[in-house]
């Protein structure tokens, strides 16, 4: 037995070593967790760079857990704890927590970063040896990304099936089994991700041809376990983009819009193919109703029966279960502490959904009564106009509660007739709504103030310039709700601000977050002038860029997201064109002219792998009186090309030859087009052996093109080939 801090470790069933380890990463972690607090992580992970830092430390590992709405005074276990990547969202609302780990190195991690908590128990061992002495009381049990180790866990002929029951069987009736897992089906996995477990291509959806130990599974294939095993009374979510770092959390009765699901380039832990637009198809598969089998991963919530003879049970359980149960629930990524927020909807007693949002920090309860100030503000302000109407809110219970309204917002209807192809509508409808926007108020003299400053920096602004007293910032086109009569809604006014705001830069952020989000909408903004038209310059626009750019840091104080880190930690995502031109690379076609010149039918490919480095060699029949070696099927620079004929003494002769392409150097040629060739005409009369050796680089047809064309003299060429080399 080992205490650390609060957090008990019991080793009774400990095996006396960890049996898996990610290594001396382990140790790293172990000493980061001593040295600094949860507060500081964020900090520690920007400053590692590290997959597996991250993947342990971040904070958005607890939004899987963080929303869902324990019953007071729960007792939950906690199966495969890990480093407690979950484990604080689980003790923040539960009464007490039985964690279960195999390993003592991670279970200290997870007792340093709890250590002041004073309701977390570490079992360690295995679990097949911890779980007979487990209590059978707990109202909830949790396996968060280890169902699909379920083989290694119980074993036998139907390990899940034996696992689902057993941990079952530690739930009171009436309890939950809390499960989260990466779905077979996942989208990212068609689309080019590699599987989560074992890190190859496809190796899910083929059933797992290549491995052993580890499964994840299809919506109906987790049904038919469920079933199989006695449980029918279970429901899905979909955390998104999936249940290791979710920005939202979906459920059947509240499925993804249209548009909202664009954040799929997310791979840190390994590369990745891009083998289609993810959030196009996810529009494609939202329309034909398709998404609850196509969702990176589920969240499943599994109640256990009542048990026949427990009336007294049935009561008490009836007694504890939540008024209301979750929808929807989308977390504020990447904002600091005192404006993190959860926007949830949840479903009332009476059947009727419920907005609110809620702080997920005692921090951010200010933030939360500043939006119900917002809210009466904006009412007085846009009263007279009458141009929008407010969403109206209450606080209650330390929330604030919307109306739940429903309508068609500006976004859908702009988006819905650039679908259909109708750009005049759209680009009219667009117009008017900014000039809504313009007239919603009273605008006076822009005034420049301290809070200004802090939240906009030092803007360039005329004093002249229009601006509103009151100014909800975020009046973007998916907060205008248009509702059956008629009237137009503001959903969101949590960034309303009492000081002057130029009008102008409410019109550019609703132009920016509109025009600049998607392909099809930046082609419709190269047809018509909005900006101009609205009366924004493009020095104007500079200065609403740097207000916006300044705006984000506001919020985002010194907290740092997954999202905010890819572009230094992400992992490279290789998109199908490259993929081709790699393909291209990879393959040398060699054609043989046996009296009757070059043709298709008598060539062949050899296939030399992804190194640019590349070496071969090519036997040639008695009867070929000349060859030709394509060494790609693009436009491409082979340097340090060597050709040998290699005799049986092991002696080597050199190749006379010639190329199509552009000589840069010595043994340098670059070639502008997709038919490369390197034409030996002079063939040996007895050994007909070719090495050939050089190093290639795949280049694009017009660069190539525009190096040999405008570069003029040799010299002028060499110089840009090696500045292309470097760059």
């Amino acid at each position: 037995m080992e205490r650390i801090g609060n957090v008990i470790l019991d080793d009774v069933h400990y095996p006396g070593e960890d049996l898996y380890s990610d290594g001396a990463v382990e140790d790293h972690i172990l000493d980061l967790v001593k040295s600094y607090s949860q507060e500081e992580y964020p900090q520690v992970i920007a400053r590692e760079q590290d997959w597996a830092v991250m993947y342990h430390l971040s904070h958005e590992r607890e939004n899987i857990l963080s929303w869902y709405p324990f019953v007071p005074g729960a007792k939950v276990l906690e199966v495969g704890s890990g480093c407690g990547a979950v484990t604080g969202a689980v003790c923040a609302a539960a009464e007490s927590v039985t964690c279960i780990d195999l390993s003592k190195k991670r279970s200290q991690v997870n007792a340093q970063r709890h250590k002041d908590s004073g309701n977390i128990t570490i079992r360690l061992g295995n679990f097949q040896d911890v779980e007979k002495d487990l209590d059978c009381d707990f109202d909830y049990a949790t396996l968060i990304g280890v169902f699909e180790y379920g083989k290694g866990y119980i074993g036998g002929e139907k390990p899940y099936h034996g696992f689902l029951t057993t941990i079952m069987k530690h739930i009171r009736p009436g309890g939950k089994l809390l499960l989260a897992i990466e779905n077979k089906f996942g989208l990212k996995y068609w689309a080019g991700c590699r599987e989560d477990h074992v890190g190859t291509y496809f190796e899910g959806i083929e059933g797992y041809q290549n491995t052993a130990g580890v499964r994840t599974f299809t919506r109906p294939e987790l049904i038919e376990i469920m079933e199989e095993c006695g449980y029918h009374d279970y429901r899905f979510y979909y955390p998104y983009p999936d249940y290791k770092f979710p920005v939202a959390i979906y459920s059947d009765e509240y499925l993804p819009k249209a548009g909202e699901l664009n954040r799929n380039i997310c791979n840190f832990d390994r590369s990745r193919l891009v083998l289609m637009d993810e959030a196009k198809v996810y529009d494609q598969i939202l329309e034909s109703g398709l998404f609850p089998l196509y969702a990176n991963s589920f969240f499943v919530e599994i109640t256990k029966p009542q048990e026949a003879d427990g009336a007294e049970d049935t009561d008490k359980c009836s007694q504890e279960e939540p008024q209301e149960w979750v929808c929807y629930t989308k977390y504020s990524s990447g904002r600091s502490k005192e404006f993190s927020i959860q926007t949830r909807i949840v479903r009332g007693s009476d059947g009727k959904n419920i907005l609110y949002k809620k702080a997920e920090y005692q921090e951010g309860q200010a933030h939360i009564a500043h939006i119900a100030e917002a809210g009466r503000r904006l009412a007085s302000l846009w009263q007279e106009r009458g141009r929008f109407c407010v969403n109206h809110c209450h606080m209650r219970k330390g929330r604030i509660e919307f109306e739940y309204l429903k309508g068609t917002t500006v976004e859908e209807e702009l988006d819905e007739l650039l679908a259909q192809g109708k750009t005049k509508e759209a680009a009219d409808m667009l117009v008017r709504t900014l000039t809504r926007i313009r007239e919603s108020a009273q605008s006076e003299r822009f005034q420049m103030t301290p809070e200004f400053e802090q939240v906009f920096g030092r803007a360039a602004i005329s004093p002249e310039t229009p601006s509103f007293p009151v100014a909800d910032v975020d009046l973007i086109f998916s907060n205008l709700l248009k509702t059956e009569d008629g009237s137009w809604h503001v959903l969101d006014y949590e960034w309303t601000f009492f000081f002057p705001v130029p009008v102008d830069f409410l019109l550019f952020r609703a132009l920016h977050y509109y025009l600049e989000s998607s392909p099809v909408r930046k082609e419709f903004a190269k047809k018509y002038d909005f900006y101009g038209q609205s009366g924004i310059t493009p020095g104007q626009q500079d200065i609403y860029l740097e207000m916006e750019r300044q705006f984000q840091k506001y919020v985002a104080g010194s907290s740092v997201s997954p999202g905010s880190l890819y572009h230094t930690m992400g992992k490279r995502a290789l998109p199908l064109g490259e993929l081709l031109a790699q393909a291209d690379c990879r393959r040398v076609q060699v054609y043989l002219n046996r009296g009757r010149g070059f043709s298709e039918e008598d060539s062949y490919f050899i296939e030399t792998g992804y190194d640019k480095a590349l070496q071969y060699t090519i036997t040639i029949p008695a009867d070929v009186v000349e060859i030709s070696i394509d060494p790609a099927l693009r436009a491409c620079l082979l340097q340090d090309l060597r050709l040998d004929w290699l005799r049986g003494d092991g002696q080597k002769e050199p190749v006379s030859y010639r190329t199509n392409g552009y000589k840069t150097g010595k043994y340098a040629y670059l070639f502008d087009n997709s038919d490369p060739k390197i034409i030996i005409k002079e063939m040996p009369q007895q050994e007909r052996r070719l090495k050939v050796s050089y190093t290639i680089n795949i280049l694009e047809e017009e660069t190539a093109a525009f190096l040999c064309g405008r570069t003029g003299t040799k010299g002028r060429l060499k110089r840009a080939v090696r500045k292309l080399i470097k760059g």
